[in-house]
């Protein structure tokens, strides 16, 4: 927690610092749908989960065409099983794994129309600080918060605290404020402390990697009209 209030501090910090600088400062709040997975070799059947991602984001333009964007979220990500069978299970179960971040995302922007309009790309390094987890299972024709639910763990002790990857995007900017936006985040860090086997078939986890595609809407306030 110390980690996700520093990093809302530095972006408080550089909110501050851009707007004693010449150009536009723009900051607004952005939300949207996610599918999370695990990247790796060992990835076996896992496959994605859907989740949401919420935040707030500061930007910086340096020209209609080129700005840094800076970004606090807080992302569910995670995987899931298709087919979970144990003992205790049938094939008709499903695994699941929440893995809740706050990720903290520095992106170069590039827009391609006048006045900060139209399509952008965005690229950059994230940072992400781990705040929970659940690990469920459930039948597969059971809605969430089902009351045949199970949980197997909800202790963060096996994941690793912070992870560091990168960001990829492209989207529109339909007016100065409301955008749509589709990103692919990645880790370059593994989710799981070594030697920790916490999914079902899966022999060892050093390859286990967040790979997450996210749908969002944002709105910005502040600069052009």
């Amino acid at each position: 927690m110390k980690k996700v209030l520093l990093s809302l501090a530095l972006l408080a910090g550089f909110a501050g610092t851009a707007n004693a600088q010449s150009g536009v400062l723009k900051y607004g709040v952005k939300g949207g749908f996610s599918l999370s997975s695990y990247s790796g070799s060992e990835a076996g059947d896992v496959t994605f989960k859907p989740g949401f991602t919420a935040g707030a984001l500061i930007n910086y333009g340096f020209s209609d065409l080129i700005s840094l964007q800076v970004e606090a979220l807080y992302s569910q990500k995670g995987a899931l099983v298709q087919n979970y069978s144990t003992a205790a299970t049938t094939n008709n179960t499903q695994f699941r794994s929440t893995v809740q971040y706050i990720d903290v995302p520095v992106l170069a922007k590039f827009t391609t129309g006048e006045n900060g309009k139209g399509l952008f790309f965005e690229v950059g390094p994230q940072a992400s600080f781990l705040v929970a987890t659940r690990d469920f299972t459930r039948p597969k024709d059971a809605g969430a918060g089902s009351s045949q639910e199970v949980d197997i763990n909800t202790d963060t002790n096996h994941l690793n605290k912070v992870a560091i990857g990168y960001v990829g995007g492209v989207g529109y900017q339909i007016t100065s404020g409301l955008g749509l936006g589709i990103r692919y985040t990645g880790d370059f860090s593994n989710v799981y402390k070594d030697g920790i086997n916490p999914l079902p078939g899966v022999t060892t986890t050093n390859n286990f990697r967040n790979s997450v595609f996210q749908f969002q809407v944002h709105y910005l306030f502040g600069g052009k009209s």
